[in-house]
This record gives structure tokens, sequence and C-alpha cells, in this order.
């Protein structure tokens, strides 16, 4: 109702509730302000008021009249199309209730047990009940406390001013919720039968889990009466996902859909052809992260026109595309329940059936019944899964108790609790007692004038609650009493001031009790790793051959290179939506590869190469990425057209000088008779080989970093200050200019040694071309002054690493390299992230 007036109404005709109206009035808009107004309607109904009383009572005491009564227009609106649907408001009802309900079968006496905080609104009944029959209210407490209670039980203000004397060894200081779980478990272990003898209060939430899983640990059962969340349930997530994919069809939401348990199967599954099988779940999800890595698509529409021009993996994703678009037309075109259930009963027959499962399917079919009959407007099918989860949200499930368990309920409810020893953990501030701060409709002085709970009545209760407890307990029992110093994000909390209840004598040893380090506040100990990675043995298999790029890797770090080539390790990037370094020059150079096939590749003007250029990045951009690109690989392409329109006037002049194509993404060798040394194969391609009648063969490779690296210092670098040169093994090192250096690359050399038979006698140089992000960053780069010395010396190089591979040396790693694509998974530190056994055993012998 209150979504149906919001999306209809006039916003400017309630400038105060919206003085800035919101960016686009739809069901997101107003479902989420419903629910804060209807936040505000709950909260007054514990008077059993409605806004448009509150509207009259507070704006009589000048608290914000003019918005107060706007909103009460609008709750008139609300109730009024609720009356025309013959529905009554819950508020009016209530307030019926009130005013008509009779006890039934008529009595002489009523009587109310224990009720420190009843509702607000049961004042106005027992107050009309009183006047037919006695109404008798008992209350644990002495008799000579009763003029400190009212006439309905509830406590008064007189007992925040009243010294409580819990003994102070009888509270404890833990560091955080896991600390006061490991403290709560210690004080249990003094009984025989815990279950029996001992109970828990939790008002902080945060210190269930690591409680329960402290009791498991010793082979008891924690059980928490309040139930769990619909929100913290699997089954939340779900609708939640297909919810926002249903909304937005990104790709990346439906990867993420795509992960959960029974979602990739159920894909996988879909209207298998006769002559073909289902796809694994990891198939599915395989495809679609090859998919992403390849195609980086935003959504849907994207990966459907991509569809036809994949060759990878494309019979997984179409399948799971299928599969989604036939549930997204169901959710469009048939009504929820029918659509959902769909959609759930194929997730959910590739899950274990459970109790848990059946209760929450239940929930959900009862929720989706109640959203079929709702007699308005026709919601869309997204509108109605945003609706289903704001109602199920609202939902707790309850759990099965196991036998002997031991409860771990709340703060209200420990005054029923018979055993002798209580453990209250989450003794802080604001939660015992509750408080309310800051609530934007209600604030405190509102709520008291509307007689509704309040921080001061809350105080009272929570101090008559805990003499409560201690009372009970203080001739056969035992109170312990834990509060945390900070919560589970570190962030400091206050002890309650339940514990500062002394008289002024002592309340300063109790300040400084409370406010000291303890022996149970420890600082928390050093990070370590919780376990080792141990690689595998290393597989000769794997070591057949080895590209000239992949040299590099092993110079830098021997143990990377195993993980990232004997391992084949490598971490998907699964967040990104614009080219990485490796796409980036990947694109750069198959356009440079198009040019070699295209007419201007032998052309002298700029301006026709130019054009090719442009042309044949469009085409490619176009097959790989579709028609609409998102905003970053715009830029990113107009970054390689820019470097390519700078680089077509160095291509016309070579022409112009006699420099000729020759070949562009060639082998090394022949696959008949491959390039190797020490009997490993070789493998690698070269970017490009020119001749000239006079000048020979050079071979170049494009380079596309923003700021290039010369090509010298791309394969050789001086020692650092921290390393030995005589450390190194003999084949690392070489002289240039009279200068100790270590090889850091074997590219260049590796391409003239794999080149040497093809062009005998002629002369065959090799470089860089330098494609920056500047125009004085485009040139060529040639390894100047490369001799038969430095040739033999990088082929020395070679053979080295050759050898220590096949020998297999992967360790020790290498301390802080340049780059670390596996830093996530070392911790900065392989040497104590990993178990080297196998790789150490290896190498020895």
């Amino acid at each position: 109702s209150w979504i149906e007036v919001l999306l209809n109404l006039d916003l400017s005709s309630y400038p105060t509730l919206f003085p800035i109206p919101p960016l686009e009035q739809n069901f997101s808009w107003a479902l989420s302000t419903a629910q804060d107004y209807l936040g505000v309607q709950s909260l007054l109904g514990e008077g059993a008021h409605n806004i448009n009383y509150a509207a009259k009572l507070l704006t009589s005491h000048d608290l914000e009249p003019e918005r107060w009564q706007e909103l009460a227009k609008l709750e008139r609106l609300t109730f009024s199309k609720l009356e025309k649907f013959g529905k009554q408001p819950r508020q009016n009802s209530r307030r019926e209730a009130i005013d008509s309900w009779e006890l039934s079968p008529p009595s002489t006496k009523l009587l109310l047990l224990g009720l420190p905080d009843p509702p607000p609104a049961l004042e106005a009944l027992i107050e009309r009940l009183s006047e037919k029959v006695d109404v008798e209210v008992i209350i644990h407490a002495p008799e000579r406390e009763s003029a400190h209670f009212d006439w309905l039980g509830r406590p008064t203000e007189h007992w925040q001013n009243r010294p409580l004397n819990l003994p102070e060894t009888r509270i404890h200081q833990c560091a955080n919720p896991l600390a006061q779980a490991e403290q709560s478990l210690k004080l249990l272990k003094i009984h025989a039968e815990p279950h029996r003898l001992a109970a828990f209060g939790v008002p902080d939430p945060e210190v269930i889990p690591p409680l329960q899983k402290s009791l498991s640990s010793e082979g008891l059962a924690g059980f928490d009466p309040s139930g769990k969340p619909f929100n913290q349930q699997g089954l939340s997530h779900l609708l939640r996902t297909l919810r926002d994919f249903a909304a937005t069809e990104l790709l990346s939401t439906f990867r993420d859909l795509l992960r959960i348990p029974g979602v990739a199967e159920s894909a996988g599954q879909f209207r298998v052809p006769a002559d073909s099988k289902p796809f694994l779940a990891n198939q599915i999800l395989a495809a679609f992260d090859s998919f992403h890595q390849t195609h980086l698509c935003e959504n849907l529409s994207d990966a459907r026109e991509l569809i036809d021009r994949i060759q990878d993996h494309k019979a997984p994703i179409v399948r799971a595309l299928q599969w989604i678009d036939y549930h997204l037309r169901q959710l469009k075109m048939t009504s929820l329940p029918i659509a959902l259930t769909d959609f759930l009963n194929e997730i959910t027959t590739h899950q274990e059936e459970d109790e848990q499962l059946s209760n929450l399917a239940t929930l959900l079919n009862q929720t989706l019944t109640e959203i079929e009959s709702l007699p308005f407007g026709r919601l869309s099918g997204p509108e109605q899964l945003q609706l289903l989860i704001s109602l199920l949200d609202e939902q707790v499930i309850a759990s099965k108790r196991p036998s002997e368990a031991i409860e771990l309920p709340g703060w209200l409810e420990l005054p029923w609790e018979d055993a002798p020893h209580i453990i209250l953990t989450g003794c802080n501030e604001g939660l015992v007692p509750e408080s309310i701060q800051s609530h934007p409709w209600l604030p405190n002085q509102a709520r008291a004038l509307l007689g509704l709970r309040h921080n001061a009545s809350r105080q009272a209760r929570d101090y008559y609650l805990m003499a409560s407890l201690a009372a009970s307990r203080s001739a056969t029992g035992q109170l312990d009493v834990l509060f945390g110093r900070v919560n589970n994000q570190s962030d400091p909390l206050r002890p309650s001031r339940l514990l500062l209840s002394l008289s002024s004598e002592d309340l300063p040893a109790r300040v400084d009790f409370l406010f000291r380090r303890s022996e149970n506040d420890h600082l928390p100990l050093p990070w370590n790793l919780a376990w080792q990675l141990t690689p595998p043995e290393p597989n000769p298999e794997d070591f057949t051959r080895i590209s000239v790029t992949s040299f590099a890797s092993y110079l830098a770090c021997p143990f990377r290179f195993y993980l990232q080539f004997g391992l084949n390790m490598r971490a998907p990037d699964l967040d990104r939506m614009e080219l990485n370094a490796r796409d980036f020059g990947t694109l750069t150079h198959d356009t440079l590869e198009d040019f070699f096939e295209s007419t201007a590749a032998t052309s002298e003007s700029e301006k026709e190469i130019r054009e090719s250029f442009e042309d044949l990045l469009s085409t490619r951009l176009y097959n790989i990425y579709g028609s609409n690109l998102p905003a970053p690989i715009l830029i990113q392409a107009n970054s390689i057209r820019q470097r390519l329109t700078w680089w077509a006037e160095h291509e016309a002049r070579h022409r112009s000088e006699g420099w000729t194509i020759l070949e562009t993404e060639t082998y090394l060798a022949p696959k008949e008779t491959p390039f190797s040394l020490n009997g490993l194969t070789i493998s690698g391609k070269i970017d490009r080989i020119e001749s000239h009648p006079e000048e020979g063969f050079r071979i170049l490779d494009f380079k596309t970093k923003r700021k290039p690296t010369p090509v010298i210092k791309a394969h050789l670098r001086a020692p650092k200050r921290s390393e030995n040169p005589d450390g190194f093994p003999s084949w690392r090192t070489t002289a240039l200019n009279g200068k100790a250096q270590c090889w850091t690359n074997l590219q260049i050399p590796l391409y003239l040694l794999a080149l040497s038979d093809r062009f005998p006698g002629k002369q065959c140089r090799s470089g860089y071309v330098q494609l920056g992000a500047t125009k004085s960053d485009i040139h060529l780069d040639l390894w100047q002054d490369f001799d038969d010395e430095l040739l033999q010396s990088a082929k020395n190089c070679a053979e080295g690493v050759i050898d220590s591979i096949q020998k297999h040396k992967f360790w020790p790693p290498a301390e802080n390299p340049d780059f670390d694509d596996f830093a996530n998974l070392l911790f900065g530190d392989p040497e104590k992230a990993v178990n080297a056994t196998n790789l150490k055993a290896t190498s020895q012998s």
C-alpha cells in the first residue's frame, strides 16, 4: 500500500518530506522509503498509536510539525487504499482490540507475572479491564521494594540510582567476541553436567558463532533459540543474486550466480540434445571465466552478439545462455510463484535435502502466495522478486534444538532461566542496557512524550533485571558477567553502565578495574600462517619445452617459474572490465600482424598506412569485444589507435628506405626441426622480420609499455648493492663496457640464435619497436654493438637455465622480485608460506 502511494505521489506537494526528490521515482525507491515509514509505524505500534496520532501530539510540542503532518497525510492515503480492498490497518486493529477485548472465559482476577517491560499498549488495555476484574501484579523483588515499581510492575527510574555491587571476581574483561567465547568455556568447565547447571545470556549476536564453535570443540551443542535471520541463509544469497541479474543482466552478476551451488549444474543439464552430454559445473564456470578474460562483455546482450564469433568453449556458453534466457522469460512472462518454483526446483535437485531447506521452502511458498494475492497493480517479475526478498528478510528461521543443548538466549529471556549458574556475555553499553540513538523520526524525547519505551525506561528495566539475576543466585548460584573491549571489526566497545553502578566511594576503583589491561586482554599474537602450501614434486614431462619469454621468469625467480609453468598456476582476474597489459599488447600485435596481410604493408604513404591501422584495429575490436565497447576499453583502444598513428610515420619512412616486411608472427623454427638447446625445445614467435638489400635482416619485437624500457636494460642489469656478483652462477653473468652485468631476459639473443642458420653470412640485427604512450616514446630501439661474445654469453645463460630446469632446481625463491603474480598466495614470504620438501629433494637428487 505504501509503495502504491509513493509511486503515484506528486512529490512537490510534500516539500518537507522530500526537499530533494529522488533521482528516479521507481519501485526500488518506493520500497526502501516504504520500509522506513513502516519502521516508524512499528515503533508507534508499541503504544497502539498511528502516525496521525503522533503527528497531533508532537505538533503540539513543536517537534517538526510540518514533516509529521505530511507523513500523516501519506498514512491516510495508505489507509484509504487498504480499506478500498477490504483490509484494516493493523494500527487500527490494535486500537480496536484495546477498546473491546474481553477476558474469555469471564474471570474475576487477572494476574500479571514478571512483566518488567510490557508493551506500552498493554497499559491502556489493563487499565480498562481493571474496571471489571481485579488485577494483581507479581514482581520478583522483596516487598520493601514495591514503591520502586509502577502500578503495572515496571521498574521506576529509582533503579538507576542504586548500586548493584557485583563482585569484581565475577566480572571478566575480554578482548573480543572470540575471547568472550573462550572465557565462557573456562567458566563452564567447572560443571560435570554443564547443560543442567549453567545457562548463557548473549545480548551481542557477534558472540554466538565463536561461542557455538567453542562449545562444539568440547562436544557440547550451543542452541540459538532466536533462530537465524533469512538474510543469512544460502537461499537469500541465491534470490538476491537472481534479482540483481534480472534487473541489470550484467554478465559479472551472472558469473556470480553460476558459482552458487547447484546453478552451474542446472545450466549444464538444460535441454541436452540427444547426441550430447550434460556439461559439468566446472566446464560451465571455466568457459565463462575464459569468455570474460577474452571478451570482457558487460551484459547479456553483448554476450549474445559475440557468441557466433567465439571459438573456445562455445558449446557450454551457448547452453548456459539458453538456460538463463529461458528463466528470464519465465520471470517476465509468467507469475512469480511459477517462475521461481521452476527455477528453484532445478537448483535444489543438485543439493542435499535437509530439514532447514524444507522449512525455507515452506516459508517461501507462503510468501509467494501472499504476493500473488495482492490486489494492487501488476508488478514486473524483478519487482515481485525484490518485494519477496524484502518480506523474507523480516523472517527468522528456527532450527531444531539438539538434545542436551545449551541455549544461548538474549538478555530479556534470562529472568525465566532457572539454571544456578548464569554466564552473561556481551555486557557492553548499547546492548545492556539496550538503547536507541539518533532515530531520524522518533528521538528519545519524542518516544517519551508518546509513552513508548525510551532509553530511561530501558535503563531502569535492565538495572532491575541485573539486580534480580544477582539476587536469585547470591546464596546457591553464580552470576558471571563478561564484556568485550572491541567487536569483530575492531571498533572499541565500552563496558555497560550497569557495571559502574556503585557508591561514589567505590566508583574510582571500579573504573580502574574495568579499563586497565587484564590477563584476558592480551595483545594479539603475531600473525602466523595456519598452514603451508606443499607443491608436488616436479614432473619431468612438464618441462620438455620452454618459450623464449619464460627464461626471464626463471631468471627472476625459479620457484615462481615452477608455479606458473610447472603447475600452470594463473590467477584469473574476473573483476576487471578493461584490458590488462597483456591484452593491450596482444590487441596491438594482432593489428600489426593483420597489417602485414594488407595492401598498405608495402606502401610508402603515411596516410594509407594510418588508415589501414584504423580499419584493422576497428575490425579487431568489433570481433573481440562487440559493437558496444565499455568506456574503459574505448579509452584504451584510442590509446592504441594514437600509438599506431604515430608509428605509421615510421612505417612509411622504413618502406621508402628500402626495408621490406618479410614475415610476421613467425615461429622460431619449423615443427619438423625445432630449435633446441641441451635437448630442450625452445618455442616462440617473432613479431616481425624485415629485410634490406644492403643492410641485411632485422628482427623486431613490438613493446607497448607506457614508459619503454631500452632493449639493453630489459636484458641486462648491474648487480644490486645487496647482491654479491660472485654468488651468481657463472653462466648468469657477463661484462658490458668493462662492468659486471647479469642476464634478466634472453628473448632477443635467442631470436638471433634461432635464426642464425636461416641467414648465414648475412648481417642480422635485432631490437624493440617501442610503442610508448607519447610520440617521443615511439621509436625503433635496435641493440647496437651486440657482438658474438655477448651472443655466446647469452647462449651459456640459456643452457644454464635449461640445465637447472632439467635438474628441477626451483628452490630457493628470489627475494623481492620486481613483479610477483603470486603475492597474495605467498604473503610476501615464500620461505614461510611454502613447505618446499618436494622441491628440495628433487633439486638435491
